[in-house]
């Protein structure tokens, strides 16, 4: 008997019961493995003749799938068989759309005994060219659901980008700090959007602003966070000039940060010492890292913000503006950009 019959009724019966691909697959590999093609055996009764049915479990279960003995006394069952077939479109061919079923369909076996009785006539060569057809049925009639990378388009990590090579040094026409001060508030307002986030040029003098650092991070009337921004490596001796704001920050229960280029040796455990988080470059980077591009963007958009409105430095904003086209290949005037931009204005 040739497997056309077989293949057309399975093909038939594919839409309202996807499971039974790997059924007849299962039927088609448990034959082979018994050694059932060319054995001269003609039926499913004569393959129970040979290999009797186990009806219970090893846990004493009734068995709902089909468990066949070998004359050696080992089972095997047509479980595994289907589990193979079901990974193969799945797993490795993201034919998702094939239920994910095993228990229910190879409980369902006892429907399909007609099948097994035709496979047990097939040579095989003629078993081995039915599995093969109906995998291609399978692959051809379900999409493939596989991940393509080309049909996602990723935002570039921007703000890592600034962390990792835009120079902070100040050119002629830009303020010392500048751009340090400028990436920190940055970096505060894209991690903090809950909270309204105070900044003014460098050296505009917090305490005359009635501010406590130098990026203030508001919840209503409560400062939540506050940042002092320090452009070099901050050394054992310098500590005593965080005191006051440690004291301030520390009265009012806020978190106080000292973002600075570095920090020597001992220094990190002295500024712990009076309440205040030390953060340098390095750390500020391996926080980024773990940002979404969304999140990334909004800290650049920050950025440029700051250069462009806050500071009011040209030289600032243009170096900005060149970095990122020259890094990623886009400006900062590009519509995504402005709509950030406008939301920071109307806050």
């Amino acid at each position: 008997m040739t497997s056309e019959p077989v293949f057309e009724e399975f093909a038939a019966g594919f839409p309202a019961r996807k499971f039974s691909a790997g059924l007849l697959i299962a039927f088609i590999d448990l034959y082979t493995e018994l050694g059932i093609p060319d054995s001269g055996i003609q039926s499913f009764a004569e393959i129970v003749a040979h290999f009797p049915r186990q009806t219970i479990t090893g846990s004493g279960k009734r068995a709902n799938t089909l468990i066949l003995t070998r004359p050696d006394g080992k089972s095997l069952s047509l479980r595994p068989f289907y589990n193979r077939a079901e990974r193969f479109f799945r797993a490795e061919h993201k034919r998702f759309d094939y239920p994910s079923c095993a228990p229910h369909a190879t409980q369902a076996w006892i429907d399909y005994v007609p099948w097994l009785d035709a496979l047990a006539t097939h040579t095989q060569a003629e078993l081995a060219e039915l599995r093969r057809q109906v995998s291609d049925h399978v692959l051809m009639n379900l999409k493939s659901q596989a991940f393509d990378p080309t049909s996602i388009q990723v935002d570039p990590p921007l703000f890592r980008l600034i962390l990792e090579g835009f120079d902070i040094t100040a050119r002629k026409g830009e303020p010392t700090g500048a751009a340090y001060q400028g990436i920190v508030f940055g970096f505060l307002r894209a991690d903090n959007p809950h909270l309204q986030i105070e900044i003014d040029k460098v050296r505009t003098g917090s305490k005359r602003l009635q501010r406590v650092g130098d990026i203030d991070g508001w919840e209503g009337a409560r400062l939540a966070i506050s940042a002092e921004v320090k452009q070099f490596e901050i050394k054992e001796e310098d500590v005593p000039d965080l005191e006051g704001f440690a004291n301030e920050v520390g009265r009012r229960g806020s978190l106080g940060l000292i973002v600075a280029l570095g920090f020597r040796e001992d220094v990190r455990g002295l500024i712990r010492s009076i309440g205040l988080k030390p953060l340098d470059l390095e750390e500020l980077l391996r926080i980024v890292e773990l940002w979404d591009p969304l999140k990334q963007r909004t800290a650049v958009a920050s950025l440029v913000y700051y250069a462009n409105h806050v500071e009011k430095n040209s030289s600032l904003a243009e170096r900005i503006d060149t970095f990122l086209k020259l890094a990623v290949g886009k400006s900062v005037a590009e519509p995504a950009f402005i709509a950030i931009l406008d939301a920071d204005k109307k806050e």
